[in-house]
């Protein structure tokens, strides 16, 4: 089931669910990176990967860089989960003004729920 995004900004820190909440259903980030690869390579030539793995891929990444910023890990992780955030944005066609990575968490909370 694909959600349609909301068009409102909601650029409070607080109306955005924590990485804690949005994530405490997902299946482990290993499991995670084995489907978004497996999905990537059963996908017949030519054909759109769907809202689902553009998702997923980006809330994954988004927990790395969550890890690897509460470790102090100095790196790429942040800007490589931005960009796959930016890019699930681009194809919901928000309107949304906020950071990236929080509208990644606000629709994998709504997608867990709806699933």
């Amino acid at each position: 089931m694909e959600l349609h995004p909301s068009t409102e900004d909601r650029s409070e820190p607080d109306d955005w669910p924590t990485p804690e909440t949005a994530y405490s259903l997902a299946p482990s980030v290993i499991r995670e990176i084995g489907w978004t690869a497996q999905t990537a390579a059963d996908k017949p030539f030519g054909t759109a990967l769907g809202r689902e793995f553009w998702l997923r891929k980006a809330a994954v990444l988004d927990r790395i860089a969550l890890d690897d910023e509460r470790a102090g890990v100095p790196g790429g992780a942040s800007e490589v989960a931005t960009q796959a955030a930016r890019r699930l944005m681009e194809l919901d066609d928000t309107t949304v003004i906020c950071d990236p990575r929080h509208y990644v968490r606000q629709q994998y909370d709504r997608w867990k729920h709806h699933r």
